[in-house]
């Protein structure tokens, strides 16, 4: 006798994606909207992988970053960087296809990033703040320290900006949550 798979309802937490062109239909579903179309994807049992493909733009400026670091030609660096994130969009691009759509789709009902943020547990919204405002500081220290000059040492300061604003983003996160509790 064979076992069958049981289906899982989908969690409170995966269902609770947020972001850009992110919505929830009338049913709670998230739905992915894509503006050129404006057709929306559902993404009920999807949640993870839209993460990953969500994050295409950072995987792209990472890769230029680690192709840098391995003191390539800055041109060749940002071809890597163009390449990974070209092939992380075709990707995304593939993945819609599989996944339901709603022709028309009419956005309702928004869930920005603070507010998807904003239902993470709150002690992980304070490491999150105190992990990004440790990165931001170490990054600097460590440039000057390392006696990094011109892309390198813009680099740093980037990626710190960038630590930085993310933990703005929790932080107001966390006062969003603990204004919404009570």
């Amino acid at each position: 006798m064979a076992i069958k798979g049981r289906k899982t309802a989908m969690s409170a937490e995966d269902n609770k994606i947020g972001g850009l062109n992110v919505y929830h239909d009338e049913k709670g579903r998230p739905v992915y909207l894509n503006r050129m179309n404006h057709v929306g994807y559902v993404l009920t049992d999807k949640t993870k992988p839209f993460r990953t493909y969500s994050s295409r733009f950072f995987i792209g400026g990472i890769a230029a970053i680690f192709a840098y670091m391995f003191e390539l030609p800055l041109i060749m660096c940002i071809f890597l960087g163009i390449a990974a994130y070209a092939l992380m969009e075709f990707k995304f691009r593939k993945f819609l296809q599989t996944l339901p759509q709603i022709p028309n789709f009419k956005p309702v009902n928004h869930m920005g990033t603070i507010q998807s943020e904003a239902n993470l547990d709150a002690k992980k919204i304070v490491i999150k703040i105190f992990l990004f405002i440790a990165l931001s500081v170490l990054l600097i220290i460590n440039a000057y320290q390392q006696g990094y000059e011109g892309v390198i040492l813009y680099l740093n300061w980037a990626i710190a900006v960038a630590a930085a604003i993310m933990c703005i983003i929790e932080i107001r996160a966390f006062l969003f949550k603990k204004n919404n509790v009570g």
